[in-house]
């Protein structure tokens, strides 16, 4: 494998990335030599932002350590089958252009690219991250979310590689830097959502994005089609993808999660039993007979093991655990 040249001073974060995901994939192949390991070396001391990226694969790879040993070997078993294919498919992924990133699987509950991997702040399956921006604004990561943060001198933006956030900006918190002319905008695979001084909510799905704004309003513009740029005010909604807006609608923003409740409202079981499985590591489904029984409460986040027990006792459900990984609601 080719070394990569540093840069002198500053490198260019999404490049050097790109190539701390080369090196681990090369390295992972089984095909390194000892002079590409002395190459990897050689890369990571040639600037602290290459140690940096390196250090985050490091700690997914510690991330493993906190597995069941029976997931966590069934998982490293199926890698050791796939290996080769699955990584020589992620290098010509890469190999594609500065957009190309390889969905790569390691762990059972779902893939999860170089990006997310490398993110600047990521918040596990469960877990939920407040973190103060430098310019005072306010960011909370929801559950099993990845986001990166670039601030220079002609924006502020954040990139939601998975997940949801909340963002309050400095200027909705009356902060000292509340006066920042930079524009904050959030970026999705599907586009962007510029804060107009305001508290709003962005997550990402598989096939769309939405934007739920709490208080002022937000600018959205779907990536290939910036002139349906659209602006969603304070009590409203709207789904977005690459292409198109959709309509946009009124009722609160599902922001009771950064005090760690999921409140519905006459919702479906299926898709309160969908929303607390984001909540939880490992499979949790709802059977399609009781699916359509209409929900209305307030279920705890933090603990869904007590989220079950109170759907159980206001309806006739059982749960049951094949294992503390996979878990079924079906009628009592």
């Amino acid at each position: 494998m080719t070394t990569l040249a540093p840069a002198s001073d500053m490198r260019n974060p999404e490049l050097v990335k790109k190539e701390a995901v080369r090196w681990y994939v090369h390295l992972c192949s089984g095909e390194a030599s000892q002079a590409d390991i002395q190459a990897l070396q050689q890369w990571r001391d040639a600037h602290a932002d290459n140690q940096q990226a390196w250090a985050r694969f490091e700690a997914l790879r510690l991330s493993f350590e906190g597995m069941p040993v029976k997931v966590a070997a069934g998982t490293l078993e199926v890698a050791s089958r796939e290996r080769r294919r699955a990584l020589r498919g992620a290098i010509a992924v890469l190999a594609v252009g500065a957009t190309g990133v390889a969905s790569y699987q390691f762990y059972v509950s779902g893939a999860m690219t170089p990006a997310i991997w490398l993110a600047d702040y990521r918040s596990r399956v469960g877990e939920q991250r407040r973190i103060m921006l430098a310019d005072g604004s306010l960011l909370i990561l929801n559950t099993d979310s990845a986001v990166d943060v670039v601030f220079d001198e002609r924006q502020r933006l954040i990139r939601l590689h998975a997940g949801e956030i909340l963002v309050e900006t400095s200027s909705h918190r009356g902060s000292a830097a509340g006066a920042d002319a930079r524009p904050l905008s959030v970026m999705t695979r599907d586009g962007q959502v510029r804060a107009l001084g305001t508290r709003f909510t962005v997550r990402r799905f598989d096939d769309r994005s939405e934007v739920a704004v709490i208080d002022q309003a937000v600018e959205v513009t779907p990536q290939r089609s910036p002139g349906q740029r659209q602006v969603v005010t304070g009590g409203q909604r709207m789904a977005f993808n690459g292409e198109r807006s959709f309509a946009v609608t009124s009722g609160e923003a599902q922001d009771d999660w950064t005090s760690g409740s999921l409140v519905v409202n006459d919702w479906r079981l299926g898709e309160v039993i969908a929303e607390l499985a984001r909540y939880r590591n490992g499979h949790m489904q709802c059977d399609p007979a009781v699916a359509d029984i209409r929900v209305s409460g307030a279920f705890p986040v933090t603990d869904t093991d007590r989220a079950l027990a109170v759907l159980v006792r206001s309806f006739p459900l059982r749960v049951t655990f094949l294992t503390r990984w996979w878990v079924r609601v079906g009628a009592a």
